[in-house]
């Protein structure tokens, strides 16, 4: 990884010289806003175009930035279930209360049967992808590299669009197999409580593989990470725009709060890191979730900004990508705004916002800088900055004639 210790003695936080916030005060101000960001400008004509869009499930090329296998149902099916059961002929009146919750039952604990089998073929393919990479480093430290590199050489060379050894759907699965080491005892549970597993996954579901959660039980966890949003750097920040904030200048306190909603360290790890004041291993970690991020944006762009194929990013995807970079609103129900078209088109809008003034002027949106050169080396400052003032709503969407 770029190690930090290094750099403590020369940065804390300092001022630069960012793009400019995108303004939703006014559909004036968005247009000289739109107008001013090329990197706005392309994903709003990608949109526009057709050449983006958002659908339940993809296939063809668009299969390789998404992983649906690896994340939570968007729909809890007692409604279609329910449903079912009551226009069932063969079912009598009489043993229909009865049929609906068992046929419920069975349901789930096929979901959950199938997010287990999933959680396992995710954690065995995606040990072939790490196989292709260095052992002594994590694969988010040496992509970053690469991709700096990369970028730089074609920079100079001008070799066309850079290319990494690996998907976005890839990246994400190794990500995501952490959830792998859930299974043994939700196994147990499964097999002890059956149709009662899910009451225990809806109140505990931390305990519960990403991948078979419910929309209620991720309800619960969304709320617990927008919780942590003050900790960011951006949040005390006196200036609109976020500084340069290297994450030794964080209090302690806020980087483990931030690792423990972002399910990258458990409860008894960060006691232990505050009570010796030891801040290498946490914000070496807060550093590679920010370089995770800028990886996936990454990722996601040079997909979104191609002109030569069609993008389809999922409701799933689409659903984590917001919910990683906090760019929703405590109480907000992601699962049903993604399910609605305004809502979909909402949260959408949001990432565009997000990214526009996060990449303009780097490479990957037809600048001429690294993600680094722009911000600076691990500047947390921006770790889920949304690139506004305030977050996109369906009130400010109909007033910006998006």
């Amino acid at each position: 990884m770029i190690r930090l210790r290094c750099l403590r003695a020369h940065y804390s936080t300092n001022k630069i010289a960012g793009p400019s916030l995108i303004s939703l005060s006014s559909s004036k101000s968005y247009k000289e806003s739109l107008s001013a960001n090329s990197t706005l400008a392309q994903l709003v004509e990608a949109y526009r175009s057709g050449n983006l869009r958002v659908a339940e499930d993809v296939q063809g090329n668009s299969a390789e930035i998404n992983s649906n296998r690896s994340l939570p149902m968007t729909l809890f099916p007692k409604v279609q279930v329910f449903s079912d059961v009551m226009s069932d002929p063969k079912v009598g009146d009489w043993r229909k209360p009865m049929t609906k919750w068992f046929r419920l039952g069975k349901t789930v604990l096929k979901m959950y049967l199938n997010g287990i089998r999933d959680t396992w073929n995710v954690h065995k393919e995606s040990r072939e992808t790490l196989d292709k990479f260095a052992k002594h480093q994590p694969l988010v430290t040496q992509l970053y590299r690469d991709l700096e590199f990369r970028e730089i050489e074609s920079r100079i060379k001008s070799t066309g669009p850079v290319q990494l050894a690996i998907t976005r759907k890839e990246f994400q699965e190794v990500h995501r197999r952490k959830e792998f080491w859930k299974l043994p005892s939700f196994f147990v549970l499964f097999i002890l409580f059956e149709e009662a597993l899910p009451f225990i996954c809806y109140f505990i579901p931390s305990i519960v593989p990403w991948n078979c959660l419910t929309p209620g039980a991720f309800k619960k966890l969304s709320e617990v990470r927008i919780s942590s949003q003050k900790f960011l750097p951006c949040k005390s920040s006196e200036t609109p725009a976020p500084d340069y904030v290297s994450p030794y200048a964080m209090p302690l306190t806020n980087v483990t709060e931030l690792l423990r909603s972002f399910k990258l360290l458990p409860r008894w790890k960060s006691i232990i890191y505050n009570w010796f004041d030891n801040k290498v291993e946490p914000c070496e970690s807060l550093a590679q979730f920010h370089q995770y991020l800028v990886l996936d944006d990454w990722f996601l762009l040079q997909s979104m900004l191609s002109k030569e194929k069609q993008t389809t990013l999922t409701e799933k995807e689409l659903i984590n990508a917001i919910l990683e970079r906090q760019l929703y609103e405590p109480g907000e129900n992601l699962n049903s705004l993604a399910r609605e078209e305004a809502g979909r088109k909402v949260l959408l809008w949001r990432l565009f916002i997000y990214w526009a003034f996060r990449f303009q002027d780097t490479i990957v949106a037809g600048g001429s800088k690294t993600f680094s050169e722009v911000w600076g080396v691990n500047n947390v400052g921006i770790l889920n900055f949304p690139g506004s003032q305030k977050l996109l709503n369906k009130t400010s969407l109909d007033n910006l004639e998006i």
